[in-house]
């Protein structure tokens, strides 16, 4: 019986009913399978109440910034794990092939799927922001919970599409360690877990090429946060991402076979019209990724609460983006060169050894110039110490005020553009950490490394994800993380 007579017999009432009918069944099937239900449904929500909740104590900007982490984290597995997992079992065992003699409407075996991901997507969404809401009390509009839950929902379409290419090459038993292998790296590679500024500018450039890190750039935007690139370069990017692979899945499948939008079609005679269409997705595919990738990496600001024609200032009204701005940077952009012999800078506090011993941590630092610095000058200073193991992100380093260690006491430095230092050391990575008046949760941070001999650091304010210029009430450069004795060396500082 050839199927597409059958279902082209069927009233519109009754192809909507089987696909609806494909959904459920679908969504049925996989609520019931432990193995799949419960991890999705409750990853995202352990890791939410453990870093939201214990670790920031319900900050509200950390909340925020995690309800968004772990919702993008949350809504890759439905995708990944329903479409490619589930496929690869199907396609091994020949059922794809049995659905193909069933009268089914076309496209509805996809269409199913991709519901049953979006609905599970959903689930998790409004887990996290009902406890983002209720537990962490955030600082969440109803539009913003709106764009952030439509955002959520349907960014599981990309990994629905890269689940189903991986569900067209491995077998059902490969799958589900291949997907954990691309699930976790691009989970932690796309700043999904921790802003990439963190991890150093070569992973933090890297960023871009993981459809997670678009994710989580929209849905930053959509409640309010920093974010990286414009909002129209991560959807072309995700769109990229969603039609190159469903492309890459449907032609493996269509070898095989299997055609999951029925009979092929008849082109004319001499005309490839199924390879011609094939290769324009695919380029269009490319171009979109292009796209996105050129234009998803410059840093873009939280947008105000309202505009300064509407409210003032964002300069001088504190209900504007933070509070009033810090007093006025001094016009020399030198901090501190360290060659009078003591860890004192030009303005401010000066430079001072910090561990975590407030936090709860047992991570210490010591300090003192030593003769010669970079270049030839007189000095330069020497931290060394000992990351504990006390707490989560153990740090200890330096810290620098530019007015002083007083809560509240900012400056403004949006006249500068980088901030410059020279560093040696023990050839370890470490954080150059900004600290603004009133942050919550993880402060903006940037990663450098060091080496044995004297390089020149360049911090481009613009590439730090989340910093405020204006609001800057210490720099501290350390070690964060990564247990044991560390040491290094700096001389040059300048905000320029």
């Amino acid at each position: 019986m050839n199927q597409a007579t059958n279902y082209n017999r069927m009233t519109g009432a009754r192809v909507f009913a089987a696909y609806l009918g494909e959904a459920k069944w679908e969504f049925v099937k996989m609520i019931r399978n432990p193995m799949f239900a419960v991890p999705t449904l409750f990853f995202p929500v352990m890791f939410y109440l453990l870093f939201a909740v214990l670790l920031y104590k319900g900050a509200s900007n950390g909340a925020v910034q995690i309800l968004v982490r772990m919702g993008v984290f949350g809504v890759m597995a439905p995708g990944l794990f329903g479409f490619g997992v589930a496929l690869a079992f199907e396609r091994e065992y020949g059922l794809l092939q049995f659905k193909q003699a069933l009268p089914m409407p076309p496209g509805s075996y996809l269409l199913a799927r991709m519901a049953m991901a979006m609905l599970f997507a959903s689930i998790i969404a409004l887990l996290l922001i009902s406890l983002a809401l209720f537990v962490s009390h955030a600082p969440l509009t109803a539009p913003m919970v709106a764009k952030l839950f439509v955002t959520e929902v349907l960014g599981v379409l990309p990994f629905c599409a890269m689940g189903l290419t991986v569900g067209t090459l491995v077998s059902g038993q490969a799958a589900p360690a291949v997907i954990n292998i691309i699930y976790l790296p691009m989970a932690f590679l796309s700043g999904t877990f921790f802003p990439l500024e963190a991890a150093g500018p070569f992973l933090a450039g890297m960023g871009p090429i993981w459809p997670s890190f678009h994710l989580t750039q929209l849905a930053l935007t959509a409640v309010g946060q920093p974010h990286q690139g414009a909002v129209w370069s991560h959807v072309a990017a995700l769109a990229g991402f969603t039609i190159l692979f469903f492309t890459i899945a449907l032609t493996r499948l269509s070898s095989g076979g299997i055609r999951m939008f029925g009979p092929a079609r008849q082109a004319a005679p001499g005309f490839p019209l199924g390879r011609a269409l094939r290769a324009g997705l695919v380029w269009a595919a490319i171009g979109l990724l292009i796209a996105g990738f050129m234009n998803g990496k410059a840093k873009v600001e939280a947008a105000p609460a309202a505009s300064a024609e509407a409210s003032g200032s964002a300069a001088t009204d504190p209900a504007a983006s933070g509070g009033p701005v810090g007093v006025a940077a001094p016009a020399d952009p030198v901090i501190a060169d360290f060659d009078t012999g003591t860890d004192q800078a030009r303005f401010g506090e000066g430079w001072k050894a910090v561990g975590d011993g407030m936090r709860g941590g047992n991570s210490t630092a010591a300090e003192h110039v030593i003769v010669g610095g970079a270049d030839g000058t007189k000095g330069a200073l020497e931290v060394n110490g000992t990351i504990g193991d006390a707490i989560q992100y153990p740090f200890a380093g330096t810290t620098f005020a530019p007015v002083n260690h007083q809560k509240g006491k900012i400056m403004d430095f949006r006249s500068r553009k980088e901030l410059r230092f020279f560093l040696r050391g023990d050839g370890k990575q470490y954080s150059v950490i900004f600290n603004g008046g009133e942050t919550d949760g993880a402060p903006p941070m940037y990663g450098v490394t060091s080496g044995p001999e004297w390089q020149e650091v360049h911090v481009p304010l613009a590439d730090v994800s989340g910093l405020d210029p204006a609001r800057i009430h210490s720099i501290a450069i350390g070690m964060l993380g990564s247990p044991g004795d560390f040491r290094f060396e700096l001389d040059g500082v300048e905000l320029r």
